[in-house]
């Protein structure tokens, strides 16, 4: 038997690498939390992964904000957001789009019901969720899959009828996402059905859709959050079907305007509204000034109003604080 020394060669076993627990929003893949075990009182989907960009976010060293969690070829993913959109495919079932005139959604569809004319939007806010940026040129969609995705398919009905159907409209949503918004000319279903007796339904691609109704078509209701320009109205004739944020009216020959709305900041009003009038085929032809305080408007409140003008044969151009604001008059038909 051999007494020589032996060396022995020592076998390091490698450290399996930590999991880190994501937990994201089941829609966007927005990234609510991160930890280092699963948490029982959490209701949201969450994701096992190893990957150090998970680490950096629980550490606090990376923004939450710039990362969703993704299915990429079936398998889910913690990536960066970027100039890639991914958008799931269309759902199965048609469902009918409701009509909301203050909250935005994902796809905004606005219905210029006496232009004749339909704008449909994609929310800035939805694209910076999904990219971390409010605007792209080149935006790639679904590269994993080649390209490939559903069109955002609109059927036109008439209103609560799902068997009578007007008009379909495919939207390309990767063009839809570069541009912003589309505008439709909706001339037609002149013959068919006013643009208050439709409604849309759809396959869903996106969380959020809604149908908002204006009077009158002066420029898209969809408007990049870099921009500063002012917004030019014209009040429409009051129309039961269509909500305005306030209604001009006359007493003899005093002006009124009446709040159609509650809680000025629940309508994102925050501060005196300021309005140039102005003739109304030339809004750079100012004739005057009207201040509508804070504290006088909201609450369904109605206030006199100190002017000289005729206010029912005017335009308004409102500041950028103010373009989601909307006019209408109760009387005559306005002549302008």
């Amino acid at each position: 038997m051999s007494l020589e020394p032996v060396l022995l060669k020592e076998y390091k076993k490698d450290k399996p690498l930590q999991k880190w627990v994501i937990y994201y929003e089941s829609e966007t893949g927005d990234i609510i939390t991160v930890s280092n075990k699963i948490q029982k009182s959490q209701q949201n989907p969450h994701l096992l992964t190893e990957s150090d960009d998970a680490r950096k976010i629980l550490m606090g060293t990376l923004d939450p904000k710039k990362f969703a969690v993704v299915d990429i070829n079936q398998e889910l993913k913690l990536v960066e957001k970027s100039a890639v959109i991914r958008i799931k495919e269309a759902e199965n079932k048609l469902s009918a789009i409701p009509v909301n005139s203050k909250e935005s959604a994902d796809i905004n569809i606005i219905l210029y019901v006496q232009s004749w004319k339909m704008e449909v939007n994609f929310n800035q806010d939805t694209l910076y969720r999904m990219t971390g940026k409010r605007f792209f040129r080149n935006v790639s969609v679904n590269p994993e899959e080649d390209g490939d995705y559903d069109m955002i398919s609109l059927y036109i009905i008439k209103k609560n009828d799902p068997n009578f159907l007007l008009m379909q409209l495919d939207i390309d949503p990767g063009e839809l996402i570069e541009e912003g918004y589309m505008i439709f000319d909706m001339t037609p279903l002149r013959r068919l059905a006013s643009l208050n007796d439709i409604s849309i339904m759809t396959r869903k691609i996106f969380k959020s859709y809604r149908i908002k109704k204006q009077a009158l078509f002066t420029g898209a209701d969809y408007a990049s959050k870099y921009t500063k320009r002012r917004t030019f109205l014209l009040p429409s004739v009051e129309d039961s079907e269509i909500n305005t944020s306030f209604t001009l009216f006359k007493r003899g020959e005093q002006y009124y305007i009446k709040s159609n709305f509650g809680d000025p900041q629940e309508s994102k009003i925050y501060t005196d509204i300021g309005i140039y009038v102005t003739k109304p085929k030339n809004p750079s032809h100012l004739l005057g000034y009207l201040t509508l305080p804070l504290a006088d408007i909201g609450w369904e409140s109605t206030i006199e109003l100190d002017t000289d003008l005729q206010l029912d044969k005017c335009g308004f151009l409102c500041r950028e604080s103010s373009r989601n604001l909307t006019f209408s008059f109760k009387g005559e038909t306005i002549n302008v």
